[in-house]
């Protein structure tokens, strides 16, 4: 059985009086402004990626919570006061009718973090860029910023939409006393439906059909109104035209480009600030400070040796307390920079952090194995040196009360297996020398003949270590052996003094292929190609930036806005048309329209421009506004030639300053090869002039210490400079997700 007349009426009733639900209301919203955002996606350079800006459920800025229905966030106990009792009065008492959530953080948003066993998140570059993606407050503000001018534009195009609307109402009332004829009591029930429709040319149409029921109870009567009304309103001078009515809507349009094109930009610049940066806040300015905090810790180890070896010259009588003391302070003062160091990576690694959108409490760690090229002295090497190191502090400890015969034998045999140790070493040593060797055999455009010569050099004064060293130490085992062979209580002290020589000799082999190694990986270390010609760049960058395209298209949004201006000088010329269709008088049928009744309408009106004052200002205004927008595109123009042309400068700069790191990493490493060997080198007793060579061992130190952060500095200040150049040429491509897919940097190009 179908549901009466009456009751449909009043479920539809119901319906007007209620709307449709709430996420009816977001969904169409949802659908209007994604597809306009789509729809100003002009080509694959101003692809803005993911346009949906519900974040993923493992995000921690998702909300678990149903969107429409939200339930009442945890509130500050003061300000919950005042809504409970706004002005001193009862609030509204159900504000919890959808509930109340423990928290406004999701509780479970770390899980998709991929944490370890311990709680930890290892960060690498990629997995930093994923995460602000995910979590970063900024990205999801900018995605929104495009979503709310879509929003935006929706409302102007639905402007110049035919827009229906229905009315109803119904009144009682009762007048006069309780008997006729003083006693009224009437009811009326009215309604209406009609649709307006902006025209493009400015005019205006309303099309409405009225009617109301009128009964009288005391008089038992009734009557009927019914009324179609159409009215057209069309201006013919100020407002009329396509160019001034449709100039919000144009420009919402235009509005929309500029936001998504902003927006692609904005992608590639987060990436770089995330990935890369240059400003001491991004993933490689991160792993800088990683390597500064390496480096410092390689210099304690070196301060150290430095200390314990003065300290056991000063128990042998062949050091003053001058020179300890030195030594302490320099060790002192490595400690010092190393504290200082960790606290800068730990304050920076906090503030990288919030900017992923992460708490500064989570647990993290970098992976360092972008620093690989870094390591200069292979792990198995640095181990081999510091236990010849301990052993020979060791033989020093012994100055002045000779271990028995036994003793020196067993330390002979310890002597003979780092002997032993050391051929792997030379055999890696060659290794390396041969991949440089093959490395300079192909020239390379971008290396300078200078910086070609030196390397060359250094390659030929090192190539024949391997080969020396071999064959010294094979004579290194003769010699112990033998040494070995005449220990006796008797010669002591002889075969003590041949070990201490032994073990010098040692030294000197290890150190000469850690030296030849340490030359193979600094020269192994290359700056990508970067061929980019100033004027080729430059006109690159003003065809293709989005900013710069933007800047252009508002000249011409100012331009136009002047002749709209221009427009409102203009008297007024307005033509009004209408017709009222009534219905018959006493007729109950509103249809039953009557041409007795009805009424018909054109009309003119006009007002002459005596008072635009007002309009004389905007116009005037205008008119300067396109004048500076047409200064702001020569100020953007010429600020992309000062961007690529200082960028290009600071490519070079990091080029060379990168080569005199090279170069002073390798002198400061000679020089503290140097002081270490004149340090164990037999001084006269104490009270001898040696605080000179004190002094310059640790200066070689410091030296070494701060060339090994020139190195990694100068590296990692080109690559920023070369990403800034892809941004700054709009050439960086970023795929769906928001990585780069041709960011990675070419090697230099190699000439057969």
């Amino acid at each position: 059985m179908g549901v009466p007349v009456r009751g449909r009426g009043l479920i539809l009733m119901v319906l007007l009086l209620a709307g449709c639900s709430r996420s009816w209301y977001r969904q169409q919203a949802d659908k209007d402004a994604y597809t306009l955002e789509t729809g100003h996606i002009p080509n694959a350079a101003s692809d803005i990626g993911r346009i949906d800006i519900t974040p993923p459920s493992e995000s921690r800025l998702s909300d678990p919570y149903d969107p429409d229905k939200p339930p009442k966030p945890p509130d500050d106990p003061a300000a919950a006061f005042f809504m409970a009792r706004p002005g001193g009065m009862k609030g509204y008492s159900h504000w919890d009718k959808f509930g109340e959530a423990p928290t406004i953080e999701p509780q479970t948003w770390e899980q998709g973090l991929g944490l370890d066993a311990q709680g930890v998140l290892k960060l690498s570059q990629d997995k930093s860029v994923e995460i602000a993606l995910l979590d970063s407050r900024e990205y999801q503000t900018a995605l929104e910023d495009v979503y709310l001018q879509a929003l935006n534009l929706s409302l102007n195009r639905f402007e110049f939409e035919t827009q229906w609307f229905g009315r109803a109402g119904t009144t009682y009332v009762r007048t006069g006393a309780s008997s006729l004829p003083f006693e009224s009591n009437l009811l009326t029930a009215s309604s209406d439906i009609g649709f307006t429709r902006n025209l493009a040319a400015g005019g205006q149409l309303l099309v409405d059909f009225a009617n109301a029921f009128v009964w009288e109870f005391t008089g038992r009567t009734r009557s009927v109104t019914g009324a179609f009304n159409a009215t057209l309103f069309q201006p013919l001078l100020r407002g009329f035209g396509r160019n001034v009515r449709l100039e919000l809507l144009t420009q919402s349009e235009r509005n929309t480009l500029y936001a998504v094109r902003d927006f692609a930009r904005f992608r590639k610049q987060f990436w770089a600030n995330i990935a890369i940066s240059g400003n001491g806040n991004g993933y490689l300015d991160l792993l800088l400070r990683v390597q500064n905090v390496r480096n410092a810790k390689e210099n304690i180890k070196s301060q150290e040796e430095n200390y314990r070896l003065n300290l056991e010259y000063y128990k042998g009588n062949q050091r003053s307390v001058v020179e300890v003391d030195q030594a302490l302070q320099g060790l002192l003062s490595a400690r010092q920079q190393l504290l200082d160091a960790e606290i800068s990576l730990q304050n920076s690694l906090d503030d990288f952090k919030r900017r992923l959108g992460l708490p500064p409490r989570l647990p993290t760690e970098i992976d360092e194995s972008g620093l690989a090229q870094f390591v200069l002295i292979p792990p198995e090497v640095e181990k081999l040196r510091d236990d010849v190191s301990i052993f020979d502090l060791a033989r020093k400890a012994e100055l002045g009360f000779l271990p028995d015969a036994p003793i020196v034998i067993e330390n002979f045999d310890e002597l003979t297996k780092l002997v032993d140790r050391t051929a792997p070493a030379v055999e890696a040593a060659e290794q390396e020398l041969t991949r440089w060797k093959a490395k300079l055999d192909k020239p390379v455009t971008a290396v300078d003949a200078e910086t070609r010569i030196r390397a060359l050099e250094n390659y030929q004064s090192n190539a024949t270590v391997p080969a020396e060293a071999r064959k010294e130490l094979a004579l290194l085992k003769e010699r112990i052996a033998r040494h070995r062979a005449a220990v006796t209580p008797a010669t002591r002290l002889a075969s003590w003094t041949a070990q201490t020589e032994d073990v010098k000799r040692l030294f000197t082999t290890l150190d000469e292929i850690i030296n030849a190694q340490t030359l193979s990986r600094i020269y192994s270390i290359e700056l990508p190609a970067v061929d980019d010609t100033e004027s080729e760049a430059i006109a690159y960058a003003k065809e293709n930036r989005l900013d710069f395209q933007n800047v252009k298209a508002r000249v011409t949004d100012a331009w136009r806005r002047v002749d709209v201006a221009a427009n409102a000088l203009k008297g007024d010329l307005n033509v009004t048309l209408g017709t009222s269709l009534i219905n018959a008088p006493g007729s109950l049928n509103p249809l039953n329209f009557s041409n007795d009744a009805s009424v018909y309408r054109v009309g003119v009106q006009f007002d002459g421009p005596l008072n635009r004052f007002a309009a004389r200002n905007v116009y005037r205004a205008s008119q300067i506004a396109y004048q500076r927008a047409r200064r702001d595109y020569m100020a953007a123009s010429d600020d992309i030639e000062q961007q690529i042309r200082f960028n290009l400068r600071a490519i070079t700069q990091a080029r060379v300053s990168f080569e005199i790191a090279r170069q002073q990493l390798i002198a400061a490493a000679r020089q503290v090869e140097n002081e270490r060997i004149l340090l164990v080198a037999p001084v006269p007793p104490r009270g001898g002039n040696t605080g000179d060579a004190a002094l310059r061992t640790l200066q070689a130190l410091g030296q070494l210490n701060a060339a090994r952060n020139n190195l990694a500095t100068a590296y990692f200040r080109f690559e920023q400079q070369r990403i800034q150049l892809l941004l700054n040429l709009e050439a960086l491509q970023l795929d769906d997700r928001g990585f780069p897919t041709n960011a990675a940097p070419r090697r230099p190009i190699e000439t057969p």
